[in-house]
Order: C-alpha cells, then structure tokens, then sequence
C-alpha cells in the first residue's frame, strides 16, 4: 500500500496483466509462484515514480491497528519525517563500521562501541498478531475480521515476525526484494546508511522483534482461518519460497509452520472488525452528507432559475419608452 497524503492510497504494479485502478486503488495480478518480491518492488518503484512518500508492504490477510495514531499517514510522519524531511536517531558504531541492533543475526562477539553517530529512519517495523483460526473447518463468506476474533498469546512464534512501514526516498531499489518481511535501504549522501527502528525507536534489523511490541500498532495477521483454507494456502506456496513439502504435510494434519495443531485463539479481539464497522458507518454518513448537499444544490440551483425568470418577466414588462428625438 503506498501512502502519499492522509486520506489517499493505493496498490500499484507495472509488470503485469489485468491492471484495475480506481482513484484510491490499482489491482495488478503476477502470474506464477514466488512473485511477492517482484510485486512488492514493482509497486515500491511505482508508488515512487508517480510521487508517493511512503509504503507499507502487507498482504491481503494483514491488518495494520493503530493504537496512538489516527492514521497511518500520522503514524509515518511522526517516525519518519514529513514529506522530504527526516527524523534521526542516535546510534551506536563500533570500529566495522557496524551498528548496534541492525544485524538480526547474533555477533560473535559483544558488540564494542567505538562512536555514537545519528542516522536517518528510514523503515519502520511492527509485530505480528496473529489471529486464531476458532477451530473452523471451512470457508464462511464472511470478512475474516468478523469470522475470527481470538487471536492467540503474544508468545505464538509467528508473532516475532514484522512488517514495514517505509520511506520510499531511501529504498534501496537495486537489489531484488527476497524477503517480504526486510527490506534493505539505501545510504545518504555521506555515505551513511539509513536505518530500520521499531516503535521503541531502537534500530532494528532483519525480519524479526522478538520483544514483541503492541503498545502503538500491530500487523493483526489471519495467518490460518479455517483448516480448508490454510490447506489451500499450504498447497500454493509461500510468496517468496514457494510450496513447501513439509508445510504441505503438516496441514493435512492440521498442524501449523511449527508442527503444533492450528491454534484457535483464546484471547478475544476485535479491534480489525471494529474499526472496519466503523469506517463503513464513517463513509455512509459521508456520502448522505454529499447527496444531500448535493440535493440542497440543485434546490438552490432550481430557486435561483426560477426567481431569475421571474424578474426576467417582471423586467419586461418595466421596460422604459424609447425618447424620440
């Protein structure tokens, strides 16, 4: 989804067959398996070349629930910056070159601070939460958000995983997008490399939080739904990997990525159905406020006419004899 300002979105493709666009809204389809990466880029390259500021890479059974923002566009401006400008952060260096936190992977050593420098934000990473599948066997045709409200403990490991939130000024877009929870970014003018924080404002790097943090948004993730439908899911594949044997099998026997029967949740949360529920209501009393401002136009329109030819009518009927000479 790319974000330029509050109130305007879109999902954007080049590559592609099938493209619908709306005002708000383009709809582009990449046939075959592992096309996430190539998709995310495409829209990522677009988004920018049409003017967007800002990105966040999700897919369709991903939900983003703010806490303490009204909006994602107030979410993006307050930790990264507004349009061109930049926030930065304080970071620690060691003598590599190396910043703390933005390797995912543990450091042979402990790190050793050399320097402190300020780098800019340039992606913002949210945790998973991961939604239960209420032990359904079968599709419903209902919104996901209204079928599955029980989402499962925040210790669930799928919950490690983010999503970002980007500044598409600083997407490093001359490396293939492999990971569609990573993104890597590019380096400024100096040469310094623009960095991933999470909501605590701590750089972060790779895939995964494991503080798990919820206290400003969360990516509510309908990983599972009904046993049907993550059967399906198993049988095509991941977007980046492809179908996996193993996942394939675990599904038959209704067992998660982890080899655990498919949680059903048991903390109740609404909060993705809510807030649908209440921007539905939002846009119905928006749209009677057009008609009826609308309505009350043409009212006026048709008054105004009318009371036009009236005077036009009157006017004549005034006219002043013409003074011969």
């Amino acid at each position: 989804m790319s974000i330029e300002r509050e109130g305007e979105s879109g999902q954007n493709g080049s590559n592609n067959t099938n493209i619908r666009e709306s005002s708000r809204i383009s709809i582009t389809h990449y046939p075959g398996s592992k096309q996430q990466g190539p998709a995310y880029k495409d829209c990522a390259r677009r988004a920018l070349s049409e003017g967007y500021k800002y990105a966040f890479f999700t897919d369709v059974d991903e939900f983003l629930v703010l806490y303490q923002h009204n909006s994602i566009m107030e979410l993006a401006v307050d930790y990264m910056g507004k349009g061109d400008e930049d926030v930065h952060v304080d970071v620690e260096v060691d003598k590599d070159g190396k910043i703390r936190g933005a390797s995912s992977d543990p450091p042979p050593t402990p790190f050793q601070t050399e320097r402190n420098e300020t780098r800019i934000v340039g992606s913002l990473g949210m945790n998973f939460r991961t939604l239960g599948n209420n032990c359904d066997t079968d599709y419903k045709d209902l919104p996901v958000s209204k079928r599955f409200q029980y989402r499962v403990e925040s210790s669930y490991p799928m919950n490690v995983f983010i999503k970002s939130l980007v500044k598409l000024k600083w997407l490093n877009l001359d490396v293939d997008f492999t990971d569609p929870h990573f993104y890597k970014l590019r380096k400024d003018a100096n040469g310094k490399q623009a960095v991933k924080i999470d909501t605590n404002r701590q750089v972060r790097g790779g895939s995964l939080q494991p503080m798990r943090l919820y206290d400003v948004a969360a990516v509510h993730h309908f990983l599972h739904k009904s046993l049907s439908e993550y059967r399906k899911k198993r049988d095509r594949g991941g977007g980046t990997t492809g179908p996996s044997m193993l996942l394939i099998e675990n599904a038959k026997k209704g067992l998660d990525n982890h080899g655990k029967p498919l949680p059903g949740g048991n903390i109740y949360d609404d909060e993705v159905w809510k807030r649908l529920v209440e921007k539905t209501y939002e846009c119905k009393c928006r749209r009677e406020v057009r008609r009826d401002e609308r309505q009350r136009a043409k009212c006026q329109h048709a008054a105004m006419m009318y009371w036009s030819s009236v005077q036009a009518k009157h006017q004549s009927k005034r006219d002043p004899y013409v003074m011969q000479s």
